[in-house]
């Protein structure tokens, strides 16, 4: 019995109904993803805002160090949220040539607040980008930690004696809208400081990494955590030209600077 095959047209149309399909779906399993990864990484960011909440809570209400030091400015006394990467032996493995995954979680588990959390994954956020946007200066480094605290909440900023850095809980002014962790990327291999901006001016120091379209997870010194949406466009330009001595964008005609003025209000712990 003689088999009907099919015409080229009949496979035509089969061709171009599938690819119908694909366009439609395509999008549709992109959009899926993209609330998967949003929903972990504000998982993350919820555990360690709860973790570090819980640390101030044990320890008279002061915070932790929230600066992830180099050798540089690494004092032994303090308690770091995160310490540098490193070997078994507790030796700097920071050079971005060099780091590699064990040392930089070697680094997350000496970290203050590891035993509240236990766990590796809680420093992660599965839409990091950091390993495809900076692969050409350093390729195939792990960049595993996404998070860092403000300079203002005990980090960084206590270096240059900031009169508005806060050391305490007491001292934190409307906890449920000061944050304390936010998505950050950087250029180095893995991320060293805390996050920073000029307050005064308002403008941008460090960027922000948007890795959910154009949301980022944010967590809050009374220890909740939101995914916050950034409005204007340079934000999100910013997020994909991090790296050290960047001119960051200016904002860009039509802009309100919404996103740089909320985070001015949200970044200012105290009355100071």
């Amino acid at each position: 019995m003689k088999r009907k095959a099919f015409t080229l047209i009949e496979l035509l149309v089969v061709v171009a109904i599938i690819a119908l399909l694909m366009a439609v779906l395509v999008p549709a399993l992109r959009r899926v993803k993209q609330q998967a990864t949003g929903s972990v990484c504000l998982a993350n960011v919820k555990g360690l805002s709860t973790s570090w909440h819980t640390y101030c809570m044990d320890n008279d209400e002061r915070l932790v160090y929230g600066h992830v030091p180099n050798p540089g400015r690494y004092d032994p006394g303090q308690q770091y949220w995160v310490s540098f990467p490193q070997d078994d032996l507790g030796n700097y493995k920071g050079d971005a040539a060099v780091v590699t995954l064990r040392y930089e979680q070697n680094g997350i588990k000496k970290g203050a607040l590891f035993p509240y959390i236990n766990s590796y994954d809680a420093y992660h956020c599965p839409g990091d980008k950091s390993k495809v946007q900076f692969a050409d200066q350093y390729p195939n480094k792990p960049w595993w930690n996404s998070y860092s605290i403000p300079g203002l909440m005990n980090g960084e900023a206590t270096f240059w004696n900031d009169a508005k850095v806060v050391n305490k809980m007491s001292d934190i002014v409307s906890p449920g809208y000061k944050i304390i962790f936010l998505e950050n990327s950087d250029p180095r291999g893995w991320i060293m400081g805390s996050w920073l901006m000029n307050y005064t001016t308002p403008a941008w120091n460090d960027p922000i990494a948007v890795w959910h379209k154009d949301r980022g997870s944010l967590g809050f010194a009374d220890g909740h955590a939101e995914m916050h949406l950034w409005v204007d466009p340079s934000t999100i330009t910013n997020a994909t030209r991090a790296g050290s001595g960047v001119t960051y964008a200016q904002p860009q005609t039509g802009e309100k600077g919404d996103d740089i003025r909320y985070m001015q209000q949200a970044y200012i712990p105290g009355r100071r």
